[in-house]
């Protein structure tokens, strides 16, 4: 073998693995992955969820294809237009999204890189990329080639299944279990209609009623996506309550840590939280002029839910 076919073998099984890491890290860190993406406010939250899967499962098929050599000259011309595509990406995202650019999250919440390493990491990939075309695959004898087609499909197969199994967009797991939130409303009812509670209203119009724990992280991921909501419909911050289990400097703390507007909200004792929650959290009603209208999980929160609601 000579020495710039062993250049190009290195340098396509080195691109081959980052992008693997990048689609793995980005897998295991899939909440932060997709509320970010979500957070560009260009798809709803269902749509959100299996673009982020696509997207990781095409960045780990073409890994793995280039690290075993399948298909190698579209496979390598993919993997360059990925990277392009990618770099154009986070030159253009201050322009054109408001979204943070200390993580790209291009592995995920594993490995922490900002936009201007993101950058340098690709200029680096990008001009590595140009010694992979040096190694130009197997002979027509071997094995590997001659059954390209057969494992190229159960390579794309196995990965785009394991995206959508192993964590499920919420769609999905709304579809096949069917769970839904439980509110005990004469309790519910009971707490809105409280003196201490009168500044939020809840009782008129239509209300988006929240029932958070300030150390719930689910609590944090409800409020987040609620947050790019209410930016991306453009729903006035009076359409909603919150309501707390903490205390203030908590409070303070979660919005801080979700960087979430700070909405109106009442504190209220955990027993009478537990009450009405049936001791779980979170916990968002739609209230439509003192009626309790719908009550949701994390998961049943779509957009198409409460824009629906909103409009009737």
């Amino acid at each position: 073998m000579n020495k710039k076919k062993v250049v190009g073998l290195v340098v396509r099984l080195i691109i081959g693995l980052v992008f693997v890491a990048s689609a793995v890290t980005k897998y295991l860190s899939l909440d932060a992955f997709d509320q970010f993406l979500y957070e560009h406010e260009l798809f709803s939250w269902v749509e959100t969820t299996f673009v982020s899967r696509l997207l990781i499962a095409s960045e780990c098929i073409l890994g793995v294809l280039l690290c075993i050599g399948l298909w190698q000259k579209p496979v390598k011309i993919l993997s360059v237009l990925f990277l392009v595509g990618f770099t154009v990406y986070i030159l253009l995202k201050p322009l054109l999204f408001n979204v943070e650019t200390d993580n790209c999250h291009c592995f995920g919440t594993v490995l922490i890189l900002s936009d201007q390493q993101t950058l340098i990491k690709n200029i680096i990939l990008l001009a590595m990329s140009y010694f992979m075309f040096w190694d130009k695959g197997y002979k027509e004898t071997n094995w590997l080639r001659k059954n390209q087609n057969l494992l190229s499909i159960i390579v794309c197969s196995v990965l785009l299944l394991a995206s959508m199994v192993v964590k499920m967009p919420d769609m999905l797991q709304n579809k096949l279990f069917g769970r839904t939130a439980k509110i005990n409303e004469e309790k519910f009812y009971a707490l809105a209609q409280d003196e201490h509670l009168q500044d939020l209203n809840i009782m008129q119009g239509k209300k988006i009623v929240c029932m958070y724990t300030t150390g719930c992280k689910y609590c944090r991921k409800t409020a987040m996506r609620l947050d790019v909501m209410r930016k991306k419909y453009n729903i006035p911050d009076e359409n909603f309550a919150l309501i707390f289990w903490g205390n203030t400097q908590s409070v303070n703390n979660f919005f801080a840590s979700t960087n979430t507007k700070a909405l109106p909200y009442v504190l209220v004792p955990p027993q009478i939280f537990w009450q009405v929650t049936y001791n779980r959290q979170p916990i968002v009603v739609l209230v439509n002029n003192g009626k309790v209208e719908q009550a949701l999980r994390l998961p049943e929160l779509l957009d198409e839910v409460i824009v629906d609601f909103l409009a009737e």
